[in-house]
């Protein structure tokens, strides 16, 4: 089981990324996505990686309990 502490931290690199995601999706429609990336030093690869990983924490979040 993971501490507390692991998991505070989880969530705020979830909601680091989720924050970083919202303004990709926010960038001027004739940006493209590897201009946006390059702009913010990310790889393409490692932005649809947390993507993914932010849309599982937002589904887990949502799911009944």
């Amino acid at each position: 089981m993971r501490s507390q502490t692991s998991l505070v931290a989880q969530q705020v690199h979830i909601q680091q990324w989720a924050d970083l995601i919202r303004d990709c999706q926010s960038r001027p429609c004739e940006m493209m996505l590897d201009t946006w990336c390059g702009l913010h030093e990310i790889n393409r690869a490692t932005y649809y990686y947390h993507l993914r990983k932010v849309r599982q924490a937002c589904l887990h979040a949502m799911a009944p309990q």
